[in-house]
């Protein structure tokens, strides 16, 4: 898979708790560049704000945080939806815009 098949505006549908810092819209655009905003009000930073994402294979992408930190998260596509898991076993999903 590559970079191309994540490009595009993704919402974020999970609510559950551990998924709370994760922005709750992600754009990806090409050339591996990636925004992320909290929804208006939100009280938390998003974890991915300004930054590079990588898709390094079939089930894995890297996306920089927002200190910089490169942060590897399993993940499936399954049509306009996108399911990612971290590293504590977090799995949150979005939906293509």
């Amino acid at each position: 898979m590559t970079d191309d098949a994540l490009v595009g505006t993704w919402l974020k549908e999970s609510t559950d708790p551990c998924s709370s810092s994760y922005p709750d819209e992600l754009e990806l655009h090409e050339g591996g560049r990636a925004l992320g905003r909290m929804r208006p009000g939100a009280r938390e930073h998003p974890r991915w704000d300004v930054g590079t994402f990588e898709v390094l294979d079939d089930q894995r992408v890297a996306i920089s945080e927002f200190d910089d930190a490169v942060v590897r998260y399993a993940f499936t596509l399954d049509g306009d939806r996108l399911t990612l898991t971290d590293a504590s076993g977090c799995t949150f999903t979005y939906r293509r815009a």
